[in-house]
Parts: C-alpha cells; structure tokens; sequence
C-alpha cells in the first residue's frame, strides 16, 4: 500500500510542516509508505527537501481562497497523486499524535471523513444559501453527521473524483461571487451528503482542538489535534487577509 498526503503551507502556515511531517510518519499507519504532496509560496525551504516530499509552487492567497482553491492546487497534481493507493488532505495545523492503523481507518466504504467535534449530535453548520452549489436544499439528505474539513480522504480513484468535482463547483460559485459559508468544508460536506453510502466517518477524536472541547478528548482517544493559533498570525475567517 501506497498513501499520498496532501499539505498546503503559505506564508507562516509552512512552518508547521516539522511537527506535521514528524506525527504522521511516526503515527499515521506506521510502517506504510506515504509521499507529501506539498503547496507552498517557498519550494525552497529547508524542511520540504526530504525524499518523499514533492513540491507545487502556488501563490500565497488572502483568506478564504487559500482554502478554497484547495481542490485546485491538488487536482493539478492528479497525475502523480494517481500513482498512490489512498490519499488524503490533512490541514497544515493537524498533528498526528495517536497511533492511526489501518484498521481504523479502511472499510468497505471508499472514503473517509472526520466528524467535527463542535457539532456532535446535533445539526451541523451546512450552507443554507441556495444559491450556493454547496448547498444542502435540492434534495433530502441525512443531517446526522457533519464532517470537519481538516482531514478527509480514502481510495485514490475517489478521492481524485472528489476534488475534480468540487474544484468546478468552488469555480462556478466565485463566478457568480458566491463564497459558501464555511467554504472548503461546506463543499465537502455537500459532497458527502450526496454519496453517504461511500463514507466512513471517523470519530471526532481525530479532529481534537488543542484548547478546549473537554468532553471529546474524555469519550474518544485522540488521534490528531488541531493547533491552536493566535487569529492576528495565523487568520482563518472571511474579512481577514
């Protein structure tokens, strides 16, 4: 088995990937090859030269693009990402810090997804604008489950279905100025929602925030932890660049 991961870093986002790279080698199915799929402004920086390591120059974006244009940057590297097995997207602020084997993740269903821990039974924050492709109003869908956009993924064949898919609807919203309500991930959810049958959810202690949500890191083992960041260094919300 072959895993590509995929790790977008711009700007001060890049220099998470020590600690990012080091959890996951050691933690994320250990003793499996993976590749790094790395998007950055600086292909020359010292801690991207490793030998299972490729780099994609992008420009740096102001908040949300860099985010939503996700599917873009990976879709362009489709044919490398081909070569592998599984794949998968893990945010750059995501380290892996329990042991993932492949038993939790791989079932019979091709992809995987990661509930998100601020919305655990009960209805998660879906795009609502009916304008928007991301949108959950055209059709009647199971509202139970709310995936986080921080870490998903699953067999290769999927997943590069997955992105090509959304990076047209991600396009055809900005055409007509339409930024979905928690962009990447309101795209993601939407497209879960409409292939349910194809998706594992994995518990949310795969997405554990560093401060806080004390009720998940007591009810489930935690497998990655989402770094908590100062909002001035680091912003992550629309209005802020």
């Amino acid at each position: 088995m072959k895993v590509a991961i995929n790790f977008i870093g711009t700007g001060r986002y890049k220099g998470f990937f020590e600690g990012y790279y080091e959890g996951l080698q050691k933690n994320f199915l250990p003793g499996i090859e993976k590749h790094y799929f790395v998007y950055t402004d600086d292909i020359d920086y010292e801690l991207f030269n490793k030998e299972n390591v490729t780099c994609m120059k992008i420009d740096h974006q102001g908040w949300p693009y860099i985010t939503l244009y996700r599917f873009k940057y990976m879709n362009q590297m489709r044919k490398q990402i081909s070569k592998f097995d599984y794949s998968f997207f893990v945010d750059a602020d995501m380290w892996c810090v329990g042991k993932v084997d492949p038993d939790d993740l791989f079932g019979n269903e091709p992809l995987i997804g990661v509930q998100h821990p601020g919305f655990l039974g009960k209805i998660g924050a879906f795009e609502t604008d009916t304008r928007s492709r991301a949108n959950i109003y055209d059709d009647q869908y199971d509202l139970s489950q709310y995936r986080q956009g921080c870490f998903w993924g699953g067999k290769t064949l999927e997943f590069l279905e997955m992105i090509s898919v959304l990076e047209r609807r991600v396009d055809e919203d900005l055409e007509d100025e339409i930024v979905a309500v928690w962009h990447d991930e309101s795209h993601t959810n939407k497209y879960f929602l409409e292939n349910s049958s194809l998706v594992r959810t994995l518990h949310p202690g795969y997405a554990q925030p560093q401060n806080g949500y004390n009720n998940i890191r007591e009810n489930y083992p935690t497998k990655f932890v989402h770094l908590h960041k100062d909002m001035s260094e680091f912003p992550r919300f629309a209005g802020v660049k």
